[in-house]
């Protein structure tokens, strides 16, 4: 018993499951199927059951060939009352057993799926019944095949009854809701025995009657379809059928018949798809003109896609076809509108995260906050969003080929749309964080495609915009303009990609070699009264706003605060005086302490750049910051501030001033201010702090370990202050604090190998040793005071 090659029995059931589907898979070549012994077996157990245990033994046949059958379990639990009719059985039935075809078909058939399945069944077993009786001839097989002969000349052809279903519906008023997978699946078995006149015919209406359902799902599953179709015809060497269908979808006849376009480009990406998997599965070379044809279409689809502005719903769902479309389709001929138009798609349709952001911000009372979290869950579960990885690949190889107005166009698009996100993300985020956290997560999940989508566009754009050796000329101020992007998205980031990593790597390479960009960088920063005041977009019905807890806005200010310490070097001091430095020290007392150390860090950069071109007003400047760095740092110490960054910006600031400059000093009166006010607090509250001094992490600790390191950091001119602080620090101890601190002293010195200033500790310490002394056996303040100012004296 013999079937079409081109439609064995398994794939009956699974082009209904291909178009089903929600992936975008190229279909797979089919399954072996069961024999067809063993369906009509149990098909005859289910029509006439003896008992309940045959009944049984006949489903669980049907069960274990389930893969085979694409029968899922939901199907198996409610097939016993509808068996007899349902398609899904029927149609392997009938491809498998052409002979228990009805004889003919009754005049008129409703339109249901259902009923176009059957009819599509009947057509493909009537052809494998057709090829049974020519077996004996391998060309006589071939040219029915190609001719569709057997009954297609009688009224009850399922062919002839397809044509004519699919002109009342072409004709009719009514929507066309019933053109589901199903009925798709039966017109396409019936479009597989077709001959080259009713193919014409047939393919001409589906595409008519598709192009009235204004659906993209119908869209996507005729792209299915014609893959389907097309992989059937190449595997049969029946390349004419290949052609027909060109010629159907070609612009000329698009104009010609005035085709809405969406279905005519959804059987391009099709047929787009079809060449490419027949190429790799069958390893075939085509002529590049067979791929031109389809391109040719999407092309002329593009453009009007783009240049159009009359029925918006419809360029909506045109531009998402050619997106959506165009996924798995290889490489495609760049063409301008065609990239235009998977732009927009992507942007507006795929991850139309700014928009519904807006619309949420908008409308901030509970019953619209709901509707926007189910729009949402909506788009999660979209064909939209699942494709819109690949499409974002799609984008990057159009993009890679195209003109360079094209490449501006599309780049200021997506660095306007980070944007547009930050600003709408930051308000939802501060307006909902702790009331509709629930909402906020779903949120999160469009934005964190939307953080990849921009991150793998913008490493695609570093090839060729950041790369000297690139054609296209080298173009620095696009670093500043992927950095800025990327600091709108860093709320989003939950890990480091590789795309991420070496995009960031390339454009801070080019921003640390350029004075203009670097200029540039830091003039993106919002000013520091953007930062404190609350969005434009938000009304926060007179709650405060506090700059400290908005989340979005501080990682953005982190991937600067993490950026700047590469280019300060190229920064002229005007804007770190006017721009930069009040944001340092804004952040600088931040909650988070990921922020705080980054603020340290610009510090530590700044006092340790040069800049030939300015460096005494360079210099003038570190000295001002200096004190009021030291002064905001110490008020938030043990609370906000890491000890780790105070003390990296005390030695930078050591190193880096001026000998004997105020500055100096001034930090080190401060930080023993500090270290006596910490040790009082603790002495007060922990008896034995002198007892456990050793191993203590104590703040006042860590100041007093920080104040003994500057012994050898600061220049020579400040140390002899340094030392009568500490003096005079130690003076006031008990003498247990005394006889500790000194000990750490000695251990210092000891270990030291200046040669210049060992020889005065050394002697330092011996007179601070005997004034301890013999303050612990007098009473009196006064010679205290007289020996202390002897040896400092002396020194």
């Amino acid at each position: 018993m013999a079937t079409p090659p081109h439609l064995p029995p398994a794939a009956v059931v699974a082009l209904a499951d291909i178009l089903e589907s929600d992936t975008f898979a190229p279909p797979l070549p089919p399954p072996p199927p069961p024999a067809p012994s063993t369906i009509l077996s149990t098909w005859s157990h289910l029509r006439n059951p003896s008992s309940p245990n045959t009944t049984l033994a006949a489903l669980e046949t049907l069960y274990l060939h389930r893969r085979s059958l694409r029968l899922s379990s939901a199907h198996l639990s409610i097939l016993l009352p509808l068996l007899p009719l349902h398609p899904r059985l029927v149609s392997p039935l009938l491809a498998a057993s052409p002979h228990l075809l009805p004889s003919s078909l009754p005049a008129t058939l409703p339109v249901s799926p259902g009923h176009l399945l059957l009819l599509g069944a009947l057509a493909s077993a009537r052809g494998a019944n057709n090829l049974s009786s020519n077996a004996n001839s391998a060309s006589t097989t071939t040219e029915n095949l190609g001719r569709g002969e057997s009954d297609n000349g009688r009224d009850g052809d399922p062919v002839v009854a397809v044509t004519r279903i699919l002109d009342d519906m072409e004709q009719g008023s009514e929507s066309c809701h019933d053109l589901d997978h199903l009925a798709l699946a039966g017109i396409g078995y019936v479009l597989a025995c077709a001959d080259e006149l009713q193919f014409r015919k047939i393919l001409g209406s589906l595409v008519r009657v598709c192009g009235r359902t204004m659906n993209l799902s119908v869209g996507v599953r005729l792209l299915k379809l014609v893959e389907w179709l097309l992989l059937g015809f190449i595997e049969l060497r029946k390349m004419h059928k290949v052609q027909v269908l060109f010629e159907i979808i070609s612009p000329e006849m698009c104009e010609r018949q005035d085709y809405v376009l969406f279905p005519v480009v959804m059987a391009a990406c099709g047929a787009l798809r079809a060449l490419r998997v027949a190429s790799v599965r069958y390893r075939l070379d085509f002529d590049p003109r067979l791929k031109a044809a389809p391109e040719q279409t999407i092309q002329f689809a593009a453009d009007k896609a783009v240049l159009e502005e009359k029925h918006v719903d419809d360029m909506c769902i045109l531009r998402q076809c050619v997106a959506l479309g165009l996924t798995q389709c290889g490489q495609v001929t760049s063409h301008e509108s065609v990239l235009h138009c998977v732009c927009m798609a992507l942007l507006e349709e795929l991850l139309p995260l700014p928009d519904l952001l807006k619309m949420l911000v908008q409308s901030p009372d509970g019953n619209s906050a709901e509707v926007v979290k189910n729009r949402f869950k909506r788009h999660l579960d979209s064909i939209l969003f699942k494709e819109a990885g690949p499409v974002t690949g799609v984008l990057c190889n159009q993009y890679s080929l195209a003109s360079d107005k094209a490449k501006t166009f599309v780049e200021t698009c997506l660095w306007e749309y980070a944007q547009a996100l930050y600003c709408h993300l930051r308000a939802a985020v501060l307006l909902h964080q702790g009331k509709q956290d629930g909402l906020l997560a779903e949120i999160e999940k469009v934005a964190e495609a939307a953080f990849l989508m921009v991150v793998v566009f913008a490493a695609e754009v570093t090839k060729h915009r950041l790369n000297a050796k690139s054609s296209e000329g080298f173009r620095p101020e696009v670093a500043v303009r992927i950095l800025v992007a990327f600091s709108c998205l860093e709320h989003l980031r939950r890990l480091r990609l590789p795309e991420y990593t070496e995009a960031v790597r390339r454009a801070v390479l080019v921003n640390q070699e350029n004075a203009a960009t670097s200029v540039l960088f830091i003039e993106s920063i919002p000013s520091y009264a953007e930062l404190t005041s609350k969005p434009d977009l938000l009304s926060l019905d007179g709650t405060r706003y506090t700059w400290y807890r908005d989340e979005v806005q501080t990682s953005r200010i982190l991937f600067y605060l993490r950026v700047i310490p590469t280019c300060i070097n190229l920064i002229p001091t005007h804007i770190i005086r006017d721009k930069l430095a009040s944001i340092m020290f804004l952040y600088i007392q931040h909650s988070n302490e990921k922020v705080t150390r980054a603020s340290h860090s610009v510090v530590v950069s700044f006092l340790s750049s040069g800049n030939d071109t300015d460096q005494d007003d360079r210099m003038a400047l570190k000295e001002q910051l200096a004190f009021y760095y030291i002064k905001r740092t110490l008020e938030a110490y043990p609370g906000v501030t890491p000890f780790e960054g105070l003390a990296s910006g005390v030695a930078a600031l050591a190193r880096h001033l001026p000998s004997g400059s105020p500055a100096i000093l001034f930090c080190i009166h401060s930080l023993v201010v500090k270290a006596k006010d910490l040790c009082h607090n603790s002495k007060v509250q922990d008896k034995s702090l002198w007892r456990s001094w050793e191993g203590s992490t104590e703040p006042c600790k860590k100041i007093l370990d920080l104040l003994l390191r500057l012994i050898f950091l600061v220049d020579i001119q400040s140390f002899p202050y340094l030392l009568k602080e500490l003096a005079e620090f130690v003076s006031v101890l008990p003498k247990e604090g005394q006889d500790v601190l000194l000990d750490d002293m000695h251990a210092h010195v000891a270990e030291s190998d200046d040669v210049t200033r060992k020889p005065v500790l050394v002697s330092w310490l011996q007179s601070l040793s005997y004034i301890s002394s013999q303050a612990a056996n007098s009473c009196s303040v006064q010679t205290d005071e007289l020996s202390l100012n002897t040896t400092m004296a002396r020194l």
